[in-house]
């Protein structure tokens, strides 16, 4: 006798799946109907034959229409998520061609200055390897990204922890392993006159103009707790910026001050248009870690990236 889920294997289709995610997606019956070029009523019968495979209801049905049900939600969300990775994975196999010329494409998300700094060398051992896996990186801040890979458009993401996003990650089979430390350092022009001091007080910075990434940006979230936490006001910003690589280059032009990454001063540092100021108490430092769905932790395309990853010198993922 076939088991539950033998028989929901053998019965339930991808025609299926797509009624439930465009369901999600449309937000009501009437215009998920209209999309599939179905009636109503039609649409209505074939999801009452999904829930009869599943065993559960997707919907209460109430004199205010319907409302999706927990269990319906969870449903929906992996429909939607399993339809992606349908068009990715056939994607992928064009791309590889008869001759196998790819093993996979990573879709793969950094905040900018990851992507300048540590992913250059993760890239370049995912396209020495043979076959080589193809890398599609997006650049984002960080809640955007965890959205991506929420929304099944991105495999992984090399990025800070924020607690926010994680936070909002809880739930949905998300798993985040710590691959390091950032510090967080203050930058300013390189003529200014507190790049020159040994030791700055945040006091002496509050009166500053400063060039910030946007909320709720990690950066900004520690630049503000930071004068908070010495009994001052956050500054608000002349200048607000995508990325922590923006605001270096503004400040390099003589707009304000900042905070980035170590790694964003250090590039930007190298051209001769910034300094580092000498904080007196700097401002907390980051980790960093590599984050995917946990229903893909044995996917070839993580375990290559976990690899190029461990190549790297001082990288631990833990």
């Amino acid at each position: 006798m076939r088991s539950g889920e033998e028989l929901l294997l053998a019965r339930l289709r991808f025609r299926h799946l797509q009624m439930v995610a465009e369901v999600e997606l449309a937000g009501s019956l009437s215009k998920a109907a209209a999309k599939l070029n179905l009636t109503q009523p039609a649409l209505s019968k074939a999801l009452k034959e999904v829930e009869g495979l599943l065993g559960f209801a997707l919907f209460k049905r109430s004199t205010r229409g319907l409302q999706k049900t927990p269990q319906g939600a969870i449903v929906m969300r992996g429909a939607t998520l399993l339809l992606k990775e349908l068009h990715h994975f056939h994607a992928e196999a064009e791309a590889a061609g008869p001759e196998g010329r790819i093993a996979a494409v990573l879709r793969l998300g950094a905040p900018a200055f990851l992507a300048v700094s540590l992913l250059p060398a993760v890239v370049a051992r995912l396209a020495k390897a043979r076959p080589p896996i193809a890398v599609s990186l997006y650049e984002a801040n960080v809640p955007r990204l965890f959205d991506s890979l929420l929304d099944g458009d991105l495999d992984a993401l090399v990025t800070v922890y924020n607690p926010d996003s994680m936070s909002k990650a809880a739930g949905h089979g998300v798993r985040f392993e710590a691959i390091g430390e950032e510090d967080y350092v203050v930058i300013a022009p390189s003529g200014h006159r507190l790049a020159r001091a040994r030791s700055v007080e945040w006091g002496a910075l509050v009166d500053e103009p400063w060039v910030l990434t946007r909320m709720p940006s990690l950066a900004r979230v520690f630049i503000e707790d930071t004068f908070r936490r010495h009994g001052l006001q956050p500054p608000a910003p002349v200048c607000e910026t995508d990325s922590p690589v923006t605001s270096a280059r503004v400040v390099a032009e003589g707009v304000g001050l900042s905070t980035t990454p170590i790694s964003t001063a250090r590039e930007a540092e190298r051209a001769g248009r910034i300094r580092r100021i000498r904080i007196a108490s700097p401002p907390p430092c980051a980790t960093l870690g590599l984050v995917y769905r946990t229903a893909a932790a044995d996917h070839p395309r993580i375990a290559m990236l976990r690899q190029a990853l461990l190549q790297l010198p001082g990288v631990r993922l833990s």
